[in-house]
């Protein structure tokens, strides 16, 4: 799997100097290949198309991208006609397209497609900035085996995603040596958590909830304050992925530092 990562590394640098954008392929999933379907196409040993469906329990995800010299002899259709085969043999309940916000061969192949808008994820990243100390009620501590249920319940309930797709992701990251669960108690009672991920020597924030009967305190804002006081000190960079249909949410993150640089779009296709 390494050697097919390094030719897609070669072929995304590529595509992302020509058209200006930066492109989300997860490297990290390619290079373990799990979860992830891979198609290729190649020509005279050299690879000129890239797709990638990758498995969120019933939801698969598809990016990709196509040499700039080779666009528009529908190289990439065909790869997303093998996808949708594949897919509809997998029996995946829900499809989503994405492709750079800012990405015009991008956002026009969607657009025929007749998919549907759903979200956008954005990259955000940390800027440095002196932090205030958090709250005195709010406590960060690691996760135990004993909280599994209710971060599942956090995690189904915040992202309205099925129970046992959440347990079927949970148990794959518990075994992730990278990754590191936070619980958030409140005032002494479990309030909510959020995941740290290690990722080419950067924090990544992800998986952050706050528990519904709970928000409106000022947890969220508290929980963000504390996790980065306690990973600022090595130095790192800490970046952050939220997913929005509006720019509301983000208030939230930029009021502790974050500043966004990279937007992807998702489209439900049907």
């Amino acid at each position: 799997m390494s050697e097919i990562l390094k030719e897609v590394t070669v072929l995304k640098t590529i595509c992302e100097q020509f058209d200006g954008v930066q492109l989300k392929l997860n490297e990290n999933t390619i290079e373990s290949g799990q979860g992830v379907k891979i198609f290729l196409h190649t020509e005279s040993g050299q690879l000129i198309g890239f797709l990638g469906v990758y498995e969120l329990g019933a939801t698969a995800e598809v990016c990709g991208m196509v040499h700039p010299d080779f666009r528009r002899q529908g190289i990439f259709t065909a790869l997303l006609t093998k996808a949708f085969r594949f897919m509809s043999e997998a029996g995946y309940k829900t499809v989503l397209l994405n492709t750079p916000a800012s990405s015009a061969s991008g956002q026009a192949f969607i657009q025929k497609t007749d998919a549907v808008y759903k979200m956008t994820e954005y990259q955000m990243k940390w800027d440095q900035t002196v932090i205030a100390v958090p709250s005195e009620k709010l406590t960060l501590r690691k996760a135990q085996p004993a909280d599994r249920a209710f971060q599942i319940d956090l995690d189904a309930d915040g992202f309205s995603i099925p129970r046992e797709e959440v347990e079927q992701f949970f148990d794959g990251e518990s075994a992730n040596e990278s990754t590191t669960s936070y619980m958030i108690e409140w005032e002494g009672q479990p309030a909510g958590k959020l995941r740290v991920h290690v990722m080419n020597d950067q924090y990544w924030l992800y998986g952050f909830v706050v528990s519904n009967s709970l928000r409106g305190k000022g947890i969220g804002k508290n929980a963000l304050l504390s996790v980065l006081h306690l990973l600022q000190e090595d130095g790192r960079e800490i970046h952050l992925e939220v997913e929005a249909e509006n720019k509301g949410p983000l208030k939230l993150y930029e009021s502790c530092g974050f500043q966004v640089y990279h937007a992807q779009d998702y489209y439900t296709y049907k």
